[in-house]
């Protein structure tokens, strides 16, 4: 009579131990650094709720999803803070980097950033920038490939002004 009641006794206290192990899991106790910053976090998915000040970043692998929380969300991403969760999201599709979803800061290859969007060709009365990946304002009374609009008569005359010899001044 003894034995089955201590194995009954043995197996509560072992089903009231299982959900405590569950939450140690949980607040990421012994996960090693997959956990940093965690306020609940599982060995399959990492971080599920993050520290408040911390972003969580979601890294998707196929169908399988990892979380994980950052002080900065990586390139790529922008941070955006909410009541609950603060969260990494995707920029645009054109941008390598960005502040937020409607403002990029640097463009992907063959893009060229110009107020904050990513455009295949600059607007008229920009010029690209190969280096930097940027449209330029041109100067107004600039065209191209002429720096003076001035008529040809007048720039022949101030040409002819420079080359008479000066005068001693008295």
């Amino acid at each position: 009579m003894r034995v089955p009641l201590c194995l009954l006794l043995l197996v509560a206290h072992a089903a009231d131990m299982l959900p405590l192990n569950r939450r140690k899991k949980q607040v990421g106790t012994g996960l090693g650094s997959n956990c940093t910053g965690c306020v609940i976090c599982s060995e399959e998915n990492g971080c599920s709720t993050c520290q408040q000040k911390l972003f969580l970043f979601i890294r998707r692998e196929g169908i399988r999803q990892y979380g994980k929380c950052v002080h900065d969300c990586p390139p790529g991403y922008f941070g955006v803070r909410g009541q609950e969760v603060n969260r990494c999201k995707k920029c645009g599709a054109t941008c390598e980097s960005c502040f937020s979803q409607d403002f990029c800061i640097q463009c992907k290859r063959r893009f060229y950033l110009y107020k904050g969007k990513c455009l295949p060709t600059c607007p008229l009365g920009t010029a690209a920038q190969q280096s930097t990946q940027e449209c330029q304002e041109r100067n107004p009374s600039q065209k191209k490939g002429r720096r003076d609009r001035r008529p040809r008569k007048d720039r022949k005359l101030d040409r002819k002004l420079d080359m008479r010899p000066s005068r001693p001044q008295a």
